[in-house]
C-alpha cells in the first residue's frame, strides 16, 4: 500500500482542510444566512446535477476505470480513449437534456406548491450536469493516470473557497439571491474549468480521434460493458441521493434544507474512505488484469480495517458533540440530530466493507452488482414512500441506512462466494470493543460550561481513549504509520 499511503495522506490533509472549510459553508454560512428552503435549493441544485450527470454519462466514468489500463499509451493519444468517451458522454447529456425538457412540465406541476424555488431555478441544472459529467469523467481519467493530489485540491479546497466567496457577497447584501445561484451555479462549473487547464499542463488532453488496433479490439468489449456501467452508476447515484429527492418530492424544500445539510455532516466520515479509494481503484484493476487475487485479498482486509478504525472513530466522535454542532444553527435544524444517526450508521456500515463496490464493479461480474443496486434502488424508493409520510426526514434517514446495510451486505456474501475473499478479520472486533469502550467512557462526562470548551475536551478524551489503544498495539500497522508519517509532515513544516 506504499502508492496508496502516500497519496491519500496527502489526500487526507486536503480533505480535511476542505471539510472545514465546507463545514464553514454549509454549517455556518448558509444556515444562518439563507432560509431553510433557500438552502435546499442549493443543495437540491447540486444532486440533480448529479444524478442528471450519471445518467447523461453512458457509464464512462466507469469504463474508463476498468478499461483504460489497456489503452494507456501516452506517445499514442491513449489509442483515442478521451475523445471517444468524451463524444459518447457529450451524446448522453444531449439525449438526457432532450428528456428534461419533454418532461419538464409533469415535474413543474408536482413541485410549484412545496417547492416553488425549485421551479424557478430549474433550468440551472442544465448547466450544472454538463460540468458534472465532464469533471466526472476527467476526475476518473486522472485517477487512472495515479494523479490524484491536484483534483482533490481543486475539488475540496479550491472550490469551497470560491463558494465560500459566493455565500459572503450574498450575506453582505452585495447581490441578491438570484445573482447568488447565479454566482453559486458558475462557481460549480468552475472545478470542470480547472480540471481542463491541470490536464493540459501534464499534456494530457488528447482529444484526438484515434481508431487503432488495439480500440478495435476493444470497441465491442467496452460498449457491453458500457451499457450495463449506464445501469450501475444511474442506480449507485439514485441509492445515494434518492433520499433527498424524495424528501425534496414529498416533504418540500425545507426538509430538504434540513436533510441535505444533516447529510453533509455524515459526509466528514466518508473523507478517508473516499481518499484511499481514489488511489486504490486503479490498482484494483491492475490486479485483475494481472489476476492477482493475493493481493486483492491483502488490499482488502487491509483497506477495510483502516477504514472501519477511522470511520468508526470520526461517527462517535461526532455523535458525542452532535447537540454542540446544532447550537450553531438555526433551532429548526436540532430536527435533524437523529437524520444524523441514521445516516451516520448507514456511512459506517459502507465504509466498513472496504473495496467491495470497486472490486466487483471491475471484476468480470459486474453484471451482478448492477443487479445488486438496481434491487437496492427499488427497495429505497419503497422505505422512502412508507417511512416518509410517518417519520418525515428521520424516515428518509432511517431507509437509507437499511437500503445501504442490506446492498453492502449482498456483496459480502457474493465476492466470498465468486472470488474466495472476505474483507473482515479478528483485529475488526478488537475496533469495535475500543471504540463502544471509549464512547461510553466520554458519552457520561457532563456537559462543559462553554461549547467549544466542551467540543474541545470532549473529542479530546474521546481521541485519547481511542486512539492510544490502536497505535499501542498496532491493530493496523498501516494506521501507525500514517500517524509517524503525519508526524513527521509536520515536524518538517515546522
Amino acid at each position: 500500500m506504499g502508492i496508496v499511503q502516500r497519496d491519500s495522506i496527502r489526500i487526507s490533509i486536503i480533505s480535511y482542510i476542505g471539510a472545514a472549510i465546507g463545514y464553514l459553508n454549509k454549517i455556518l454560512l448558509f444556515t444562518n444566512f439563507l432560509t431553510t428552503e433557500q438552502v435546499g435549493l442549493a443543495n437540491i441544485l447540486i444532486i440533480i446535477a448529479a444524478v442528471y450527470a450519471q445518467f447523461s454519462g453512458m457509464g464512462m466514468t466507469g469504463v474508463t476505470m476498468k478499461f483504460f489500463p489497456y489503452f494507456k499509451e501516452k506517445e499514442k493519444n491513449h489509442h483515442g480513449f478521451l475523445f471517444w468517451t468524451s463524444l459518447i458522454s457529450l451524446f448522453g447529456f444531449l439525449l438526457i437534456t432532450l428528456l428534461f425538457l419533454i418532461f419538464q412540465k409533469p415535474l413543474i406541476d408536482h413541485y410549484s406548491e412545496k417547492s416553488s424555488l425549485l421551479v424557478e431555478y430549474s433550468f440551472y441544472v442544465i448547466p450544472l450536469a454538463l460540468a458534472t459529467v465532464y469533471y466526472n469523467l476527467l476526475e476518473v481519467f486522472l485517477r487512472s493516470l495515479m494523479k490524484t493530489v491536484v483534483f482533490s485540491f481543486i475539488n475540496e479546497i479550491v472550490l469551497r473557497l470560491l463558494i465560500s466567496g459566493s455565500i459572503l457577497l450574498f450575506a453582505f447584501n452585495l447581490v441578491t439571491f438570484h445573482q447568488f445561484v447565479m454566482i453559486y451555479v458558475g462557481v460549480n462549473c468552475s472545478a470542470t474549468l480547472l480540471l481542463l487547464i491541470y490536464m493540459a499542463y501534464l499534456k494530457q488532453l488528447l482529444f484526438k480521434p484515434e481508431w487503432s488496433s488495439t480500440t478495435k479490439r476493444f470497441f465491442k468489449i467496452v460498449l457491453n460493458f458500457g451499457l450495463y456501467a449506464i445501469l450501475g452508476n444511474m442506480s449507485y447515484i439514485l441509492m445515494n441521493n434518492v433520499d433527498a429527492l424524495m424528501v425534496a418530492f414529498i416533504g418540500g424544500m425545507k426538509d430538504t434544507g434540513i436533510y441535505t445539510t444533516v447529510f453533509l455532516i455524515a459526509t466528514i466520515m466518508l473523507i478517508p474512505y473516499r481518499a484511499l479509494a481514489r488511489v486504490a481503484s486503479p490498482i484494483v484493476a491492475q490486479y485483475w488484469k494481472n489476476r492477482e487475487m493475493k493481493k486483492m485479498d491483502e488490499l482488502y482486509k487491509k483497506f477495510t480495517l483502516v477504514n472501519l478504525l477511522i470511520g468508526s472513530f470520526l461517527f462517535l466522535i461526532l455523535w458525542l458533540n452532535i447537540d454542540n454542532i446544532f447550537s450553531f444553527m438555526p433551532p429548526e435544524y436540532a430536527k435533524g440530530k437523529y437524520v444524523f444517526l441514521f445516516l451516520g450508521l448507514g456511512r459506517l456500515a459502507d465504509i466498513a466493507t472496504g473495496l467491495n463496490g470497486i472490486i466487483l464493479v471491475t471484476s468480470k461480474k459486474f453484471r451482478y452488482d448492477l443487479l445488486f443496486t438496481i434491487l437496492l434502488v427499488g427497495m429505497m424508493i419503497g422505505l422512502n414512500f412508507v417511512f416518509i409520510p410517518r417519520y418525515g426526514i428521520t424516515g428518509a434517514a432511517f431507509a437509507t441506512m437499511l437500503a445501504i446495510v442490506l446492498l453492502n451486505l449482498m456483496r459480502i456474501i457474493f465476492i466470498r462466494q465468486a472470488f474466495h475473499i472476505q474483507p473482515f478479520d479478528k483485529k475488526c472486533v478488537a475496533v469495535l470493543v475500543i471504540a463502544s469502550i471509549s464512547f461510553v467512557i466520554t458519552y457520561f462526562i457532563p456537559f462543559v460550561f462553554n461549547v467549544y470548551a466542551d467540543i474541545i475536551i470532549r473529542s479530546t478524551i474521546y481521541a485519547i481513549l481511542f486512539m492510544a489503544p490502536a497505535l499501542y498495539f498496532r491493530i493496523s500497522p498501516e494506521i501507525n504509520e500514517y500517524a509517524e508519517n503525519f508526524s513527521k509532515f509536520f515536524s518538517k513544516k515546522a
